[in-house]
């Protein structure tokens, strides 16, 4: 095969194309769950919070114990989701869940609050794809799309000829791309 006849951007159009058509789907899920966790110290990406009231009945007095197990058999609780409880204060039980997830209750009355935890539609698995929670054969799925990225980006560069191309005025947007990252690591060291 003579490599000098073959049309290289033909053929790199074609790979971007293509390649492109594949990786569109986690291209936008990558893309929503990097703005997602690029703000967590504004909320919670994976998890909402939601708070509902609770009536169990009065709790038995004889022992904290008693009175965590009636909260937890009343709502329905599974016992390995229990993380412990705190008698709150004379008139209240705090027992704690997984997850930060937490019941209050009266003991007089049995009223109080269940504040649960609930997993984000969408953003939970995207987050989880992204971030390789997942592990096992994902690990591989993801390596795989990190060289498509890598593939798309360099065949992304021989689209265009001439002086819209890459030798034109391509290498002052690509010039301006390189800047940003190096800007930032020049930051921090610095």
């Amino acid at each position: 095969m003579d490599l000098r006849r073959i049309k290289w951007r033909r053929l790199f159009r074609a790979i971007h194309r293509d390649l492109g058509y594949i990786a569109v789907a986690l291209i936008l899920a990558y893309g929503l769950s990097g703005l997602a966790v690029n703000h967590i110290e504004d909320w919670n990406p994976n998890y909402s919070y939601s708070t509902r009231d609770v009536d169990v009945g009065p709790l038995p007095t004889d022992s904290l114990a008693a009175a965590e197990a009636h909260v937890v058999t009343a709502l329905g609780i599974a016992r390995a989701d229990v993380r412990g409880h705190f008698h709150e204060n004379p008139r209240e039980l705090r027992v704690f869940l997984d997850g930060g997830q937490e019941v209050r209750v009266e003991f007089a009355t049995g009223r109080g609050t269940y504040k649960g935890l609930a997993k984000r539609a969408v953003f939970f698995e995207v987050n989880a794809m992204h971030l390789n929670n997942l592990k096992g054969i994902w690990t591989y799925v993801a390596d795989a799309f990190a060289i498509a990225l890598i593939i798309l980006a360099l065949t992304g560069l021989t689209m265009m000829k001439g002086d819209r191309g890459l030798l034109g005025r391509g290498k002052w947007f690509v010039a301006g791309g390189l800047a940003i990252p190096i800007a930032f690591v020049v930051y921090l060291y610095t």
